[in-house]
């Protein structure tokens, strides 16, 4: 009768979900016991949060206890895994998640040296850990650790005021990219809410003078301005508006004669514009506002090639027509041709702007490529399409042009996973899974498992054949 009644939970809780199974077991355990089962994910949330210094030790006492089980897991585990398949490998995870909170705390205070460790830990054995939220969200530990190793290097550079000569190295995955740009972005409103003025305007003066590019060509001038508005997570609220308004005035204030402070309130005009629009608000504010941003550039010297995309931005939002638009745009190309942004906010403007707008936007991808600009024309391709326009222009566009393009940009940023894996996308959209194919060769595990959602057994043979595959498609590959 008892071995019975203990024989049948056991045969039950083999097919109970693995969070259920994970819960009998900690509670099975003495309170000593199962302080050390569980708490490693909680506390490594704790240490990632306040990355303070003094809880090194503890972090250390929880690795020896941890790695172990951790580092016999580690060979087998190739991939991202599912908050419930994570369960299974949990110290492997556990791992991850404290050697994350140790490299951050140290990358926090500026002491590479010191994250080096628990960084080359996580890159070599622990590449695809996770920290484990109760809510069964997950964070994936690379993704987040890139974040943190691109602010540190950022707020470096800004606190020894050499910006302008720092450079981002070639990308190591698929978040470098990415996280680069959040990085800037970040570094850039976070200075401007704690009213850091002189490290702000550093910031901006050392980027536009250095013409500093994220190792996908992403100009990092265009990712400063464009962060002039609330962090994504506040950007709905009005009084998160207010802050940075006042933010951007108090820096007027105190440097009267920046032009970027006076750039910045424009920009911020223009999102403005966008926000209100999005909430319901009335035509007059939107107007107001983004007719206020116009009126300011006038007196604002064109110094900065920011000053032409954000013209061409207000210009768009007012509805000014296209001729009025083109004059500016081919001033800002002219002055610096090597400048994406404004390529890609002219091919926004335009592949909204119905038939004729479409038009135009496939005649100027014609005119860039045939002038020697295929790596414009690439990233305007690539923002029209990862926007959901590209179903708009393609009948017009000649599928030629849009190789050609691609093949120019991926000569120019040959470092980065990122615009490889964008690109390889649109290749295969477009037909030409060969050219997908070559210039995805080499990315197995390195290709952007967000842009490729869905679409993964693509990706994995693009990515693992030592040659194109074959250009038609098969039965049991679809997009």
């Amino acid at each position: 009768m008892i071995p019975f009644l203990c024989a049948a939970p056991l045969a039950y809780s083999q097919q109970l979900p693995p969070q259920v199974v994970e819960q009998a077991l900690r509670e099975s355990r003495s309170s000593d016991q199962r302080a050390k089962h569980d708490d490693f994910q909680t506390a490594a949330k704790y240490w990632y949060a306040s990355r303070n210094p003094k809880h090194a030790e503890d972090m250390d006492a929880a690795l020896k206890s941890v790695m172990p089980a951790a580092l016999r897991l580690s060979p087998v585990i190739n991939n991202f895994q599912s908050w419930e398949t994570a369960q299974k490998y949990k110290a492997y995870h556990d791992a991850g998640a404290i050697l994350l909170a140790k490299a951050y705390t140290y990358l926090y205070f500026g002491d590479v040296k010191k994250a080096e460790p628990a960084i080359e830990l996580i890159e070599t054995k622990f590449p695809y850990s996770m920290t484990l939220a109760e809510n069964r969200d997950v964070l994936w530990v690379r993704e987040a650790l890139r974040y943190h190793e691109h602010c540190c290097m950022l707020y470096a550079a800004m606190s020894l005021k050499v910006v302008g000569k720092i450079h981002f190295p070639h990308e190591r995955d698929e978040f470098d990219g990415p996280k680069q740009r959040k990085a800037i972005e970040h570094m850039a409103v976070l200075r401007l809410r704690e009213g850091n003025i002189e490290r702000l305007e550093h910031f901006f003066n050392g980027i536009n003078h250095s013409e500093l590019q994220t190792s996908g060509g992403d100009w990092a001038l265009d990712i400063i301005m464009d962060a002039m508005r609330p962090l994504d997570q506040d950007s709905q609220t009005e009084a998160s508006w207010r802050e940075i308004h006042d933010a951007i005035k108090i820096w007027q204030k105190q440097l009267p004669n920046s032009v970027f402070a006076r750039l910045a309130e424009a920009r911020y005009l223009f999102h403005y514009s966008i926000f209100e629009a999005q909430q319901g608000g009335s035509f007059a504010t939107i107007r107001q506002a983004s007719e206020r941003g116009l009126e300011l550039m006038q007196e604002i010297p064109k110094t900065s090639p920011a000053w032409y995309d954000t013209m061409i931005r207000l210009q768009s939002i007012t509805g000014r027509p296209a001729d009025e638009i083109a004059p500016v745009f081919q001033e800002g190309l002219r002055k610096y041709p090597d400048y994406a942004p404004l390529a890609i906010v002219l091919g926004q403007c335009f592949v909204k702007g119905g038939e004729n707008g479409r038009q135009i936007c496939a005649e100027i991808l014609e005119e860039l490529q045939s002038t020697n600009q295929g790596g414009l024309a690439a990233q305007m391709l690539r923002k029209i399409y990862f926007d959901g326009d590209f179903p708009d222009i393609q009948p017009r566009v000649n599928l030629d042009t849009v190789e050609l393009a691609i093949r120019a940009a991926v000569v120019k940023w040959p470092d980065s996973y990122e615009l490889r894996s964008d690109l390889g996308l649109l290749a295969v959209t477009i037909g030409r899974r060969a050219l997908a194919a070559e210039i995805m060769r080499g990315m197995e595990n390195k290709w952007c498992r967000r842009t490729w959602r869905g679409r993964e057994d693509i990706a994995i043979m693009l990515t693992a054949s030592p040659t194109p595959p074959r250009v038609e498609p098969t039965r049991t590959t679809s997009l």
